[in-house]
């Protein structure tokens, strides 16, 4: 047996695999593993391989073969077997029940049956698509010391779900005591990466778990895939469909067969029940509906791809009642430029009473006033002309006149800057609530809707967030006998059109739809939202262990990569309401005059009581004297 030949193939096979561990089951004679093994010792490639021996021989229960033998913690371990001892066949049987002829493992059949043979003895045992298994089959040589080693590749795309057993030629090689070399291809398999070369499933039926929610599940299979294969209505169930139609998509690539396994919820439970304790339980291969990565499913399941995003918001109109806003005269300029510029025009008041004293006793007669005005009065010229009135009061010095040029030159100024800034503002969407948390919400007067979705309700069962169970005991244990609570998404919508204050708690991938169709551009601008719970991303999920973890994932980058994905999602998920302002004339409410009219009432009122107090004053307390002889 040649044994040094044996050697330098696995050597080399380990070199191209980049593998440096393997355990090697065998039936040799101890000088025969002492030869192989002196070999490993002094390889001809450079590197270090850490090997193990086990004697086929020895061994008389198989069972915990993984456990047992295979124990590892990196990403591969090869494994040599002898298949031509005896022994071997209760091994490679164990292997197949125990499920470890996976990626994780990097077999080496060795041995001399024919392809036929081997094929017929390994028909029955369970391989997976994404297995590294390679049947060795020896061709020794009568002229010289070389053997001849042809690599056949052997996997199946899926035992339980009808998969066939497949084994291509790969390649030969050609060992001697010194070196291995490729001598010829047996096939293109080298042409193409493993999954390249396993992309077509067209023996399998993959089983796919899918959410129906807007549809009874008494109806047929037929009845809910014609349902979820129509593309009208697309808020209807539209993260199902979306999900679904993705699905096609991929079995489309992997030409394979498909049968839909229908539930109305994602799970009972975090993992129990649904689609998601489908894939859990290994009743299904795949979920077609997107869901939420937890970190209890995580423990069981793989996310593979991105195919989703979940928000629910809470929408409402602002009450009518919400409060006026006369703060927003105040808005351009802050509580200091106030201040300063109320003291640079009362500045410019003093100057020019002080203008119009000097001009009453210093210059000339004819230039002079009729009458010295009050302080009252040139403070009533500074501040009327911030108002961009003028004033029949003149100075006639140059001085007192460029006093006035620049009291008119900064009120111009100011005056156009706060106009602008004020109309900006009036003319912007109108008044927005104050409501922008959950906590803020559930603590308002405010009455609530939701829509009847599945995971809505778990999410409020399930929550640990104090706004989430402040907004279950003030919002919804008080209607918990209100038939009205849990309305359709459409109903909601509508609901909120027509009663202003009124809150509709909805999916925004399918309730958007109904807020496009009911609402004009301008009451779409008027909407407030709240955000309901944390923005989260939905996956397509397979069990942890499945062996089509990698194919799946590559198939969805292929489609994610040809724009496919998006294309899809644009036309099945809404995800933002488009507010176009420019659109339509937004009228200045009663909430920004009614501050103005207050305004000007009080002020008649005030000066009403002044000009009584004056009357009085006069009546009372400037009486004429009179003198009796």
């Amino acid at each position: 047996m040649q044994l040094v030949q044996l050697a330098n193939f696995v050597l080399d096979n380990l070199v191209q695999s980049r593998i440096g561990f393997i355990v090697l089951f065998h039936c040799w004679q101890s000088d025969e593993s002492l030869k192989f093994a002196q070999q490993f010792i002094k390889p001809m490639h450079p590197i270090l391989v850490y090997h193990q021996f086990v004697q086929l021989r020895g061994v008389l229960d198989w069972s915990h073969l993984e456990l047992n033998y295979m124990g590892h913690t990196q990403p591969t371990l090869a494994v040599y077997v002898d298949i031509k001892c005896q022994e071997a066949q209760d091994l490679l049987e164990e292997a197949s029940r125990e499920q470890i002829y996976n990626q994780h493992y990097h077999w080496l059949l060795v041995g001399n049956q024919s392809e036929l043979k081997f094929y017929d003895c390994f028909a029955l045992f369970n391989l997976s698509i994404d297995a590294d298994v390679s049947y060795v089959k020896e061709e020794f040589q009568d002229n010289n010391d070389s053997v001849v080693y042809a690599v056949y590749d052997v996997y199946n795309n899926g035992k339980i779900i009808g998969g066939q057993l497949n084994v291509t030629a790969s390649h030969e090689m050609s060992c001697d005591p010194f070196e291995c070399r490729r001598t010829r291809y047996l096939s293109s398999l080298q042409k193409r990466s493993k999954y390249g070369n396993r992309e077509q499933l067209t023996d399998v039926v993959l089983r796919v778990a899918t959410v129906v929610t807007q549809r009874s599940l008494t109806l047929s299979d037929d009845e809910l895939i014609r349902f979820l294969s129509q593309e009208n209505d697309t808020h209807i169930d539209s993260l199902a469909r979306f999900g679904f139609h993705l699905t096609l998509i991929l079995r489309d690539l992997l030409h394979c067969k498909m049968k839909f396994i229908f539930s109305d919820s994602w799970s009972k439970s975090d993992v129990v029940g649904g689609s998601v304790g489908a894939v859990v339980d290994q009743s299904a291969d795949l979920t077609a509906t997107p869901s939420l990565a937890t970190e209890g499913r995580l423990k069981y399941l793989s996310a593979i791809i991105e195919t989703g995003f979940f928000r629910s918001v809470c929408i409402f109109r602002t009450p009518h009642n919400a409060g006026l806003r006369g703060d927003v005269f105040l808005q351009p300029f802050s509580p200091l430029v106030w201040y300063l510029f109320g003291a640079v025009l009362s500045l410019i008041g003093i100057l020019l009473w002080i203008t119009f004293y000097m001009e009453c006793r210093r210059m000339r007669k004819r230039w002079r006033l009729d009458y010295l005005p009050s302080l009252l009065s040139t403070f009533l010229i500074s501040f009327g002309a911030a108002c961009i009135q003028s004033s029949s009061l003149i100075p006639r010095s140059a001085g007192g006149r460029l006093i006035y040029f620049a009291l008119f030159l900064i009120s111009f100024i100011m005056y156009n800057y706060y106009t602008s800034v004020v109309v900006s503002s009036l003319l912007s969407s109108p008044v927005k609530s104050k409501i922008k948390t959950m906590q803020q919400l559930a603590e308002s007067s405010l009455t609530v809707g939701l829509e009847p979705l599945p995971f809505t309700k778990s999410y409020l069962n399930y929550s640990r967030l104090p706004e989430i169970h402040l907004f279950i005991k003030r919002k919804m244990e008080s209607q918990a006998q209100n038939p009205e609570l849990w309305l359709p998404a459409e109903q909601g919508v509508l609901r909120v059109r027509d009663n202003p204050g009124y809150v509709y708690v909805f999916e925004t991938s399918s309730g958007y739809a109904y807020v496009e169709r009911y609402f004009t551009a301008q009451q779409i601008c008027d909407l407030n939202e709240v955000l309901f719970r944390p923005e989260q991303l939905f996956y397509t999920h397979l069990h942890r262990n499945s062996t089509y973890k990698e194919l799946f994932r590559l198939r969805f980058l292929r489609i994610l990569e040809t724009g496919v994905y998006r294309k899809q999602r644009s036309y099945w998920v809404h995800m933002k309401l488009h507010c176009v302002a420019q659109n339509f004339v937004i009228t200045v409410g009663m909430e920004y005059v009614a501050p103005l009219l207050l305004m000007l009432i009080c002020a008649d009122i005030l000066v009403v009581v002044i000009l009584l107090v004056e009357l009085a004053w006069k009546r009372f307390f400037t009486r004429p004297l009179t003198f009796h002889p």
